[in-house]
């Protein structure tokens, strides 16, 4: 049986209409696969423990810098991977949503991780972070650099209006006592190394010497 012209459209219609619903079906279950996958984040958070929370922190590195600059120009302290844990965990912007904070360091970049959920699904996101000293004053700024829902990437403007991210902020833990309070108009410089998160200190009067975070790294 011959089929009329207009027959043969709707035929094609609607197989064009089933190919397409079977590729954005197939496509919905690869990104549900990605995002419910497990990332790669390696070993748990090490580094010495300077303390559970951020005031304790704050404590130790404050008379770790005091040592140093009593006898030197130049203090440099070290926020390993379990002190930023600490860190990100008491600053989670959204202590509903986000839980298990950690944060590790990788490829040069504060990698903070946590267990959240998006409806059914239940899954890990993951920030990758840039930390910088900001210019003209001595501010920590930490950057979201980019953000994946368990192993798959997330585009910018998807990351900005639906998923959002665990973060951390340094800058609040030199206001955490007295003594980084004073230091804090004297940071050089900051730098993430393998070791950590290094922040480097001059001593009032001294000059600054922004290459002193990089040494040994």
């Amino acid at each position: 049986m011959t089929r009329r012209p207009a027959e043969r459209g709707v035929v094609r219609g609607c197989c064009l209409g089933v190919i397409l619903l079977l590729v954005l079906l197939g496509l919905s279950a690869f990104v549900v696969d990605r995002a419910m996958a497990a990332p790669d984040l390696g070993a748990p958070p090490g580094g010495n423990d300077d303390g559970e929370t951020q005031q304790a922190i704050a404590v130790s590195l404050g008379l770790q810098l005091g040592r140093d600059l009593v006898t030197q120009p130049h203090g440099v302290v070290t926020l390993t991977e379990h002190d930023l844990s600490v860190i990100a965990a008491a600053n989670n912007p959204h202590p509903d949503r986000y839980h298990d904070v950690s944060a590790r360091v990788r490829d040069g970049f504060v990698v903070v991780s946590a267990l959240t959920s998006y409806g059914p699904i239940s899954t890990t996101v993951v920030a990758h972070i840039g930390v910088a000293l900001q210019q003209g004053g001595a501010r920590l700024v930490a950057t979201v650099v980019h953000v994946d829902v368990g192993d798959l990437p997330i585009p910018g403007w998807v990351q900005d209006h639906f998923v959002g991210s665990p973060t951390i902020q340094l800058d609040p833990l030199f206001n955490s006592n007295a003594a980084l309070q004073v230091l804090r108009a004297n940071i050089e410089c900051v730098l993430v190394a393998p070791d950590g998160v290094r922040v480097g200190v001059h001593r009032p009067g001294a000059a600054a010497s922004p290459g002193v975070c990089g040494q040994g790294a």
